[in-house]
């Protein structure tokens, strides 16, 4: 690949002609500073520069593959910088720059890997005289007697037998003493495999590099900034609802991880709330024509391709944009005000192999608790918790794991929630408060339901019983259907009558607040009338 050359400032007016520069200073970069964003980080690296007077040519190796030049920044304090290459392919010769740790690492390799290689060789030298007895006896055994003397051959047979049965006990002997001296190994290869992964947690020997090579003039200390999109963090939460207390605990963490192509050692660690890879300016509208005309003769019906090449064909002939798509680009729950958090300590985070959670600080609130019930979809009501952010910070959303009185009763996706918005969470059934949705028997048509030519009646009984040993604050949540029809009059009416109507804005949703005292049941009517001229249907 061609090298990427980047000019930050000229210092052609400033610098000696290439005759009179020094040698090539190589320096390795460290990973100082990260800061992490909720998709992607900006990298920083520190080298130490010491050089002598002039202008020198300083060559930074193993930056990470990836490394978009665009996002390259280079600074320095007491260093003049000229033009910056990124260099990728034909690597520039350089010595050797290993870190202390990670060739310390190597030399235990190197060490014992030698040290098991003459172990081994001592085990074969064992196996070896096994050998050796081995082909003794094939070799007793393929005598031939020169005499056919009785006593000659019972002689021979004679010596023969003990030599096989001696060399025989030798080679068992020394098949034994390998297989034990073998086993002995044991330790000295879990060792060497040990020390090998060691290593391999240091670095990624098999991963390309690139290397950046910068004109240079004076001493100090260099920053070298990138950008990387394959790392990441998210907000978790465990929120702990303590009725006893009146207060509910956020205990807040995060979890990072990241893919950069390098690990990062003992980086000092900032979170920010920014978000530099998504839509930065908002959307553009544009003019959006509408027409009126004559009703279109009934036709048949074109396949849905045909007929959305047709509109847009249409919108193309009257000069027109495509008329307005609402598209969640970016959801409520990201839009807010940076917020930076600044880790306190060090961290460790590798290369694509860890997602490390990391504990930020607490924020308690005052949440009011109500059982809320709906009892058209649950038998049970469930325990809820409302409480206004009066932390002062904004509440990123996040995975949330749901404790309530020191038992953990589920999880949870926390919204972002600004500022002085409120929170709302569900903390689990509250299985001794039972509820029943009731449509009374009628003997006018179907069940619960008198249908005439141009009306349809239906009257419902909401019961919800308390079969706890406490007290609790009830809202129970129903619902009437609603009309945008003048000639579709809708009618309702409940007893008792309901403490809200249109629930949080929602047309139709009614809600009844009241306390319900342990043991007793609590019943609702509401009563919904539809009626429409004769001639129409009900859709």
């Amino acid at each position: 690949m061609r090298p990427t050359r980047l000019p930050f400032f000229t210092l052609l007016c400033s610098v000696a002609p290439l005759a009179l520069w020094a040698d090539t200073i190589e320096a390795p970069g460290r990973v100082s500073a990260v800061v992490l964003y909720p998709w992607g980080a900006s990298v920083t690296r520190q080298v130490d520069l010491t050089a002598p007077e002039g202008v020198h040519e300083l060559i930074v190796p193993d930056l990470p593959q990836g490394t978009d030049p665009s996002q390259l920044r280079v600074a320095g304090a007491g260093v003049r910088i000229g033009s910056v290459t990124l260099v990728d392919g034909r690597q520039p010769v350089t010595g050797d720059m290993t870190p202390p740790a990670v060739q310390a690492a190597r030399d235990e390799v190197e060490r014992l890997e030698i040290a098991l290689a003459a172990r081994e060789a001592e085990v074969e030298a064992i196996r070896l005289k096994a050998g050796a007895a081995q082909e003794q006896i094939a070799f007793l055994r393929g005598l031939k007697p020169d005499s056919t003397d009785a006593e000659d051959l019972r002689a021979l047979s004679q010596m023969v037998g003990a030599e096989v049965l001696s060399a025989s006990r030798a080679a068992l002997a020394a098949e034994q003493e390998a297989i034990a001296a073998d086993r002995a190994l044991k330790s000295d290869r879990e060792a060497l495999d040990k020390a090998r992964q060691a290593l391999a947690a240091l670095i990624d020997e098999g991963a390309d590099k690139l290397t950046l090579a910068a004109t240079v003039e004076g001493s100090g200390v260099l920053e070298i900034t990138t950008f990387t999109p394959n790392a990441s963090w998210q907000p978790v939460y465990d929120l702990r609802l303590d009725r006893a207390a009146g207060s509910l605990a956020l205990e807040r963490g995060v979890v990072v991880s990241q893919a950069s192509g390098e690990d990062w050692s003992g980086v000092e660690l900032t979170l920010s709330t920014a978000r530099p890879a998504e839509q930065s300016a908002p959307s553009q509208l544009w003019p959006w024509l509408r027409r009126i005309g004559p009703p279109q003769e009934p036709r048949p019906m074109a396949s849905a391709r045909a007929k959305l090449e047709s509109e847009y064909a249409a919108d193309a002939a009257m000069g027109a944009a495509p008329a307005p798509v609402l598209m969640e680009a970016a959801t409520p729950e990201m839009m807010g005000a940076t917020v930076t958090y600044r880790y306190g300590a060090p961290v460790d985070i590798r290369d694509g192999v860890e997602a490390l959670r990391l504990k930020l600080d607490d924020v308690v609130l005052r949440p009011e608790v109500v059982a809320e019930a709906v009892p058209a979809r649950d038998s049970s009501a469930f325990l809820v918790a409302r409480a206004p952010n009066d932390s002062g910070q904004v509440l990123l959303p996040g995975a949330a794991t749901l404790f309530a009185d020191g038992a953990m009763v589920g999880q949870a996706y926390l919204p972002l929630t600004a500022a002085g918005d409120e929170l709302r969470l569900g903390f689990g059934p509250i299985d001794g408060i039972r509820l029943e949705r009731l449509v009374p028997e009628k003997t006018e048509g179907d069940r619960g339901v008198i249908t005439k030519s141009n009306e349809l009646r239906e009257v419902a009984i909401l019961k919800v019983e308390n079969l706890t040993g406490e007290d609790w604050p009830l809202r129970v949540i129903d619902q009437v259907p609603y009309s945008e029809q003048e000639d579709l009059v809708i009618r309702h009416s409940s007893t008792p009558p309901a403490s809200q109507s249109d629930l949080d804005g929602q047309r139709g949703i009614l809600a009844w607040e009241f306390d319900l005292s342990a043991g007793e049941t609590q019943e609702i009517r509401l009563e919904t009338t539809l009626s429409w001229p004769a001639g129409q249907v009900l859709q």
